[in-house]
């Protein structure tokens, strides 16, 4: 019931920002304190986009319990645990002041989690696929070449499964520089994962038993760079690419108005 009433309250949010956004873009509302900025030139305050993530990363077993039938629990610790993660999602965001954008995100899933606890315990491979939504915001600033910002992103699923749940924190610090209509940058990510399985694995001798498995990330930070070019003074085209203990790919396409 909690996942479902956060999934509804992403996916109005998304439609609030967007319903004010459009209905204030004449009155020329947003930002607030737009003369805080003195003559800078602001971005459209109004956005939405289409993203695809993708992302690697090895995690750590917090915890694995296996119900062997006439043994009890069998408990695995310091496996070594592989996971890959595809995500699409639609975002809507809002700079509410000229240093502040907040944002709200909804969209697809796809994640596959690989364990090998080692003799007696086969492989475990877990594949899940569901709704991911949630929110975020960003502190921005800079001058007319240089730009710094730090953005800040929680999200959670409904996933296909009732036994399986990935919740995620992220932070993000940028620095970067604007050449024309494009800007580079280089930062780090700084992820806290916190993905749960429970179901049902094949044994020999022992047939199907239950099992539970806690993850998370087994490396928090990786490093990051990425380019922006503006196409029109609409359109906007985002890549970026993480490197380190944790690999990931963006793709962002966004309208401004």
């Amino acid at each position: 019931m909690g996942k479902r009433l956060l999934t509804l309250i992403s996916v109005v949010g998304i439609l609030v920002v967007a319903g004010v956004a459009r209905a204030e873009e004449q009155a020329g509302l947003f930002p607030l304190g737009r003369s805080w900025a003195g003559d800078r030139e602001l971005p459209r305050p109004f956005g939405i986009g289409l993203n695809f993530y993708h992302q690697e990363q090895d995690y750590h077993l917090t915890s694995l319990t296996v119900n062997l039938p006439n043994v009890g629990l069998a408990e695995a610790a310091g496996v070594g645990v592989e996971n890959t993660t595809n995500e699409v999602d639609v975002k809507a965001d809002l700079w509410l002041l000229p240093f502040l954008n907040v944002f709200a995100i909804v969209g697809d899933v796809d994640g596959e989690t690989t364990v090998d606890p080692g003799p007696p315990l086969s492989e475990l491979e877990v594949d899940y696929e569901g709704l991911v939504y949630g929110g975020g915001l960003t502190l921005a600033a800079g001058g007319k070449l240089f730009f710094g910002s730090v953005t800040m992103v929680l999200t959670g699923t409904e996933l296909d499964t009732s036994s399986s749940s990935v919740e995620a924190w992220v932070l993000m610090p940028r620095f970067g520089v604007h050449v024309g209509r494009m800007a580079f940058w280089v930062g780090a990510m700084y992820q806290e994962a916190e993905e749960r399985h429970s179901g049902h694995i094949s044994l020999p001798f022992f047939g199907n038993v239950n099992y539970d498995v806690e993850l998370e990330e087994k490396e928090p930070w990786n490093y990051l760079v990425g380019l922006s070019a503006g196409i029109s003074k609409h359109w906007n085209l985002e890549l970026e690419g993480g490197f380190g203990d944790r690999e990931h790919v963006v793709v962002s396409v966004g309208y401004r108005f």
